[in-house]
């Protein structure tokens, strides 16, 4: 009788700390909902040097598939899709709108929460990757932020962004996922970020599941 009444209170417990997070979840959605109108008219009137347009079929292609493969076919949410890491484009442009700064832990949850519920619904997703790659945090460097490919291109090649190499963009594409790690001024992990993204493109080889960003399956052999 004892051990029952002791895992009654232990189980009102759970669920009282399990609504209470539901709670303070569902309040941050309806915070973020209630801030999109002003958040969406100060970022669509920045500069946008890109349009979607700017990037060739294959550059779009390669892009996606690398950063969310199942990007025009989910809701914001993606948690399947191997190598995509469990963030999507649309996770990454909720993180860059509505977080000053971003924390790891409950923040997450509701990246994801807004992401579903609030930024998929108010853009579309032509709209959602022209902000994310005119906006998409892309290291440091000179002594300053470098966001979008337009100005990493100029920074990291000192080239405007439609005379890129094949191999150029897709280090921008890698570099996303660790801008001032994959940098080509870090050849050693650019370099190897590079060749992976390629090996991966050329169906050579495939990330290990989910979890794998960084596609160890498509390792160099030294």
């Amino acid at each position: 009788m004892k051990f029952r009444r002791i895992l009654r209170h232990a189980l009102a417990a759970v669920s009282a700390v399990l609504i209470g997070i539901a709670a303070w979840e569902g309040y941050a959605v309806w915070k973020a909902e209630s801030r999109t109108a002003e958040i969406l008219a100060i970022w669509m009137a920045k500069p946008q040097p890109l349009a979607l347009a700017s990037l060739s079929p294959e550059q779009r292609d390669i892009l996606l598939k690398v950063e969310d493969p199942g990007f025009y076919g989910h809701s914001g949410i993606d948690v399947s899709s191997p190598g995509q890491g469990m963030t999507t484009i649309t996770q990454g442009l909720v993180k860059l709108l509505y977080f000053d700064p971003f924390r790891p832990g409950f923040a997450k949850i509701e990246q994801s929460l807004i992401a579903r519920f609030v930024l998929n619904r108010h853009l579309n997703k032509d709209q959602q990757l022209t902000l994310f790659i005119n906006h998409a945090y892309l290291g440091a460097h000179g002594g300053r932020q470098i966001h979008g490919f337009a100005q990493a291109s100029l920074a990291y090649f000192g080239k405007p962004f439609d005379t890129l190499g094949r191999d150029e963009y897709i280090g921008l594409v890698g570099m996303l996922i660790g801008p001032n790690e994959f940098r080509p001024d870090n050849p050693g992990a650019y370099n190897e970020r590079v060749a992976r993204i390629k090996a991966l493109l050329a169906g050579q080889c495939k990330p290990t599941g989910v979890f794998d960003p960084f596609y160890d399956g498509c390792a160099t052999r030294s």
